[in-house]
């Protein structure tokens, strides 16, 4: 095989070095630091791109540049639309848009990858979220450092602030954030990587089934205890219960560990009072600072805005408040607490729809058969249920990940095709 050439069994040479620091960068980054995703996303895409220019038939690793129309048409409305209506995006905005431009560009680079450079990358991803979820279960119990610790690191703009805020009800507890420093990153980012291991573990993978399903396990218990996130915690029990499901349709041990997971489930919320709270108002607007106010003023946006929207990144709640608007809502610095509802504000009706469209083709071209389009399956519903209480995608780390997680579900490679 000649250096550089495409393969079964994967890409040599300077182009798989490039594509294993981006993808290991990528992997690492949204579990730690924004900056350094942020770097293995570039890593990857430039590769790739650079790939494709010299080599246009190595494009069918990445599933064929047609196949992604309805990525092409989300986008394409979601930049153009708003800014020909004089709405043009915010740099974030638009960082977020490229983040699902890059999952055929992860798609490919999870494929081309040899087998063992894909080991390597699960490996260090395991044992940085293991270490981050020891980390949450110190910031939990308060046995971290408190925040004059921090003051020196201030210049890195990493909110360690964020792991002080207490668990309402519960002395001496508080929100752990892990490494990401902040309880809902860390859920969100976290959820769908137990569902990755968990996935490997049920196909076997690299015969290291007892460690994916061991960081999976812990992950599960770090995320449902540590973060305090309801609505990460109903969405990962749910989705976790469907990737089990979705393993069993060729699985017995799957099938089983799917029962025993809801036995489990049932026993510790039943047991447990703040967990049947989270579970009882995750979804809900009870308890979540006048939830209802802010996705009234998602609702204003949507009603002024119908068509074209406001623009990538240009909602706020302040914008769009009334008279009788809570103070603590015009502070708010998110979005409309739900994902959908932040969307139709910032791109319109017409670009939630073809968000949806984008969604549902992907949910379709996920073989539920095969271990990745099972993980991708199931990264979906987490996200999906997520975005009914929350906007995830606000979050860098978190839309890093899912791209990621769509890109490597997407990916053809000899495990998806077990």
């Amino acid at each position: 095989m000649s250096r550089g050439e495409i393969s079964a069994e994967g890409r040599t040479g300077a182009a798989a070095r490039s594509l294993f620091l981006g993808l290991l960068f990528w992997s690492i980054g949204v579990q730690v630091n924004e900056i350094i995703a942020s770097l293995g996303l570039v890593i990857t895409g430039l590769t790739v791109a650079v790939i494709w220019l010299k080599e246009p038939e190595s494009r069918r690793l990445g599933g064929g540049i047609p196949r992604w129309w309805p990525l092409a048409l989300f986008l394409a409305w979601a930049i153009v639309a708003p800014a020909l209506a004089g709405r043009l995006p915010t740099a974030t905005g638009l960082a977020r848009a490229i983040d699902w431009l890059l999952i055929p560009f992860a798609a490919y680079a999870v494929g081309a990858l040899p087998e063992r450079h894909r080991k390597s990358i699960a490996l260090a991803g395991a044992a940085v979220f293991l270490l981050s979820c020891a980390l949450a279960a110190l910031q939990h119990s308060g046995l971290w450092p408190g925040p004059s610790t921090f003051e020196r690191l201030s210049w890195m703009r990493i909110p360690f602030y964020r792991v002080y805020e207490p668990v309402p009800g519960a002395d001496g507890q508080f929100m752990g954030g892990g490494l990401l420093f902040h309880r809902l990153k860390f859920a969100h980012v976290g959820g769908l990587t137990v569902l990755a291991f968990l996935t490997l573990g049920l196909a076997d993978w690299q015969r290291l089934r007892s460690l994916w399903l061991a960081a999976s396990a812990v992950g599960f218990l770090s995320v449902l205890a540590f973060p305090y996130a309801r609505a990460a915690s109903v969405a990962l029990v749910l989705s976790a219960s469907f990737a089990l499901a979705l393993s069993g349709l060729k699985n017995q041990r799957a099938r089983v560990a799917a029962i025993a997971l809801a036995a489990v489930t049932l026993g510790a919320i039943t047991a447990y009072r703040p967990l049947r709270e989270r579970f009882l108002y995750g979804l809900t607007s009870t308890g979540s600072g006048d939830r209802k106010e802010i996705l009234s003023t998602g609702f204003r946006a949507v009603a002024e805005y119908p068509i074209a929207g406001v623009g990538l990144g240009q909602f706020r709640p302040s914008y769009f408040g009334s008279a009788s608007t809570p103070q603590n809502v015009i502070d708010n610095p998110g979005k409309a607490h739900n994902e959908f509802l932040s969307i139709a504000a910032e791109i319109g009706i017409p670009g939630l729809a073809l968000f949806l469209l984008l969604l549902g083709w992907l949910a379709r071209s996920f073989n539920p058969r095969q271990p990745l389009g099972a993980f991708g399956l199931s990264a979906l519903a987490f996200f999906c249920i997520v975005s009914l209480a929350h906007d995830p995608l606000i979050h860098a780390p978190f839309s890093m990940a899912l791209s990621l997680a769509f890109g490597a579900a997407s990916a053809r490679t000899p495990m998806s095709r077990r």
